[in-house]
């Protein structure tokens, strides 16, 4: 399933040739391509978060959640080109009375960047994926995309690029606006080519820096949209620490656990004014104890990898 060099190369001249067709249409009909994916994603939930729990042993549950977000997310930006806030338009008319002199008439507007190289997250298999917001946005704005599919659910997010070029297609959508790679040469070959004006990320600190990296490497650096990983300390005051010390190691306990741990929200370090480490570990063990665990990741790139 590893996108060769010419099957990238073709996706991403593809995906050019359509944001060109695609970038002067009217915002009404990009919302009849993004309101086509809405619907499909709906109408195909029940394979798609089946095939989701397979691959990610999330709960059947979140990722239903997740899913519906997708869709949200798609006819949020829906109601929002359809009303032009997109454009950021702005217009100084023409002043021959100006106090530096005469000003002519400025008008400003945004444009789609061209081609947007997407890499989805492990953690989100759907909200931050191959239909994620980067993804989303960016079809609204105007641009193109190619999706890099992340290896930790390959499957899921090879039914949903499907998914997603079956409605685009038979809404009447340029083809090739919209497509997917799989492998690290294809996602090198996102970063460097000519023809891709800009990548989104979401994932951990190393890998978005080495993107970055690569991206302003460029003859002609091109912006990165990055969402980076991190340990999210938690800071407690000696105050609060003394009134619910039990309430905060609950709740700490609580939010880095929920999802199997797999928010990114999530603290990694809690400082605090511990006088006995162990008696605050007890409570944190005692704490833990009703928490379920479960594999997640159960399929990379065809083979088995179960982590815990």
């Amino acid at each position: 399933m590893i996108t060769s060099r010419e099957e990238t190369e073709n996706r991403i001249v593809a995906a050019h040739k359509a944001y060109e067709r695609a970038r002067g249409l009217e915002p009404r009909a990009r919302a009849r391509w993004l309101e086509a994916v809405a619907s499909a994603l709906s109408t195909h939930a029940d394979e798609l978060v089946a095939l989701g729990h397979e691959e990610t042993h999330l709960e059947e549950a979140r990722l239903r959640f997740e899913l519906r977000r997708s869709v949200f997310q798609l006819r949020l930006f829906i109601a929002e080109i359809v009303r032009g806030e997109h454009l950021g338009a702005t217009i100084d008319h023409a002043d021959p009375a100006w106090g530096m002199g005469p000003r002519p008439d400025i008008r400003r507007v945004s444009v789609p960047l061209g081609v947007v190289g997407v890499f989805g997250a492990s953690n989100f298999p759907f909200a931050f994926s191959v239909m994620g917001g980067d993804t989303a946005s960016a079809l609204a704005a105007g641009c193109a995309v190619v999706h890099k599919i992340h290896g930790g659910h390959l499957h899921l997010g090879t039914r949903t690029g499907e998914v997603v070029q079956e409605a685009l297609a038979q809404a009447g959508a340029p083809d090739g606006l919209f497509s997917t790679v799989v492998g690290r040469e294809a996602a090198e070959q996102l970063v460097d080519h000519p023809l891709v004006k800009a990548i989104g990320f979401t994932g951990s600190t190393a890998g978005g820096r080495t993107l970055f990296d690569r991206a302003s490497r460029r003859p002609a650096p091109i912006p990165f949209y990055g969402e980076l990983g991190s340990i999210n300390p938690v800071f407690v005051t000696e105050r609060a620490w003394s009134a619910r010390r039990e309430d905060i190691l609950a709740g700490y306990a609580d939010s880095f656990s929920t999802g199997m741990g797999q928010f990114c929200t999530k603290p990694g370090l809690l400082f605090a004014p511990v006088d006995d480490l162990e008696e605050v570990s007890g409570i944190l063990r005692k704490e833990l104890a009703p928490s379920q665990q479960a594999s997640y990741l159960a399929r990379s790139c065809g083979r088995n990898s179960t982590r815990r």
